[in-house]
């Protein structure tokens, strides 16, 4: 197994002028001002999103290189068939924005199992099975392409308190496309883009989960800061920019790096103290252990493929 690590894009990056991008959750806020910034680019551009009358505005805005269709992330089915669809309407996607999210939730002691399940079914469900279901087809047709998903400065290190869910959906995050970025094939790249604050409607995304509303004062809060957030627009186009780079993580807030440095002197100092630089400690690392296994295995595993063909002459 090769060494893993803190790589950007193995292929050659992509230009995203002219090209043809699918982005979930595009119908307001981020999801909308990258759909926009790639209209301006040139680019055909798919716009799936539950709410479909605000995907058809979205769509309409940008003109006659765009699409609208009503899109729920958590049905896994529903988005394999637009998947096909989309890629069969525009003859083939390069760029998929996995941007449908939905937060931020209440503190986690007065959290209910209801909150849990749609935040992670949206936020991470929704990232893998769209990442699945056009990587898939980018891998079968052997296609240039480029993955965004949309975290946030919350999968970078912890930012405030009183929305654990969303936090910890958007952390999950970071561990599936880190994964991700290594299992897919160099010519399909992945970026994890991590917005900050940003001038959206984000908070009013919750009136479609069934969930009961927060109150008023928590509603007006989150508005407030929202409102004074950077203008989306302008994370649109660091998070175009990212991709072009074939960048790994897109930070988008200058802000958002303390936590990260926090949590990243948090980690080296449990090493530091718990679990030191020691000789032989190399004997437990996974990724070697793995490949012994697997050359310790190979004789079998040949064998035994031996046999089945002999059984079938």
């Amino acid at each position: 197994m090769a060494l893993l690590g803190s790589v950007d894009r193995k292929g050659e990056a992509m230009k995203v002028d002219g090209k043809k991008a699918v982005v979930t959750g595009g119908a307001s806020g981020i999801g909308r001002a990258i759909a926009e910034a790639l209209g301006q680019r040139g680019c055909r551009v798919f716009i799936l999103d539950i709410d479909a009358r605000g995907a058809e505005r979205a769509a309409a805005a940008i003109g006659n290189r765009s699409e609208a269709r009503a899109c729920n992330v958590r049905d896994t089915d529903q988005l394999e068939s637009l998947a096909r669809e989309c890629w069969a309407e525009l003859g083939g996607v390069d760029l998929v924005f996995a941007n449908a999210g939905a937060g931020p939730g209440a503190p986690l002691l007065k959290a209910s199992a209801d909150e849990f399940d749609y935040i992670y079914e949206v936020n991470l469900r929704g990232a893998w099975a769209t990442c699945a279901a056009f990587g898939r087809l980018m891998v079968e047709e052997c296609r240039e392409g480029h993955l965004c998903i949309t975290g946030s400065e919350h999968s970078l290190g912890m930012q405030h308190i009183g929305s654990g869910f969303y936090s910890a959906s958007k952390a999950a995050i970071l561990g599936l496309a880190d994964v991700l970025r290594h299992e897919l094939p160099d010519h399909i790249g992945v970026s994890l883009l991590c917005p900050g604050v940003t001038r959206t409607h984000f908070y009013d995304g919750g009136k479609k989960s069934g969930l009961p509303p927060p109150s008023p004062e928590a509603a007006a809060f989150a508005r407030e800061i929202l409102g004074r957030g950077m203008p989306a627009g302008e994370v649109a186009e660091i998070a175009l920019k990212g991709v072009e780079q074939g960048a790994w993580i897109i930070p988008t807030h200058a802000a958002s790096r303390k936590a990260a440095e926090i949590r990243a002197e948090e980690i080296a100092r449990a090493f530091d103290r718990n679990a030191p630089p020691s000789e032989g400690a190399e004997r437990y690392e996974v990724r070697k252990l793995i490949d012994e296994v697997r050359d310790e295995m190979r004789p079998i595993r040949n064998k035994t493929k031996a046999a089945k063909k002999a059984r079938k002459r």
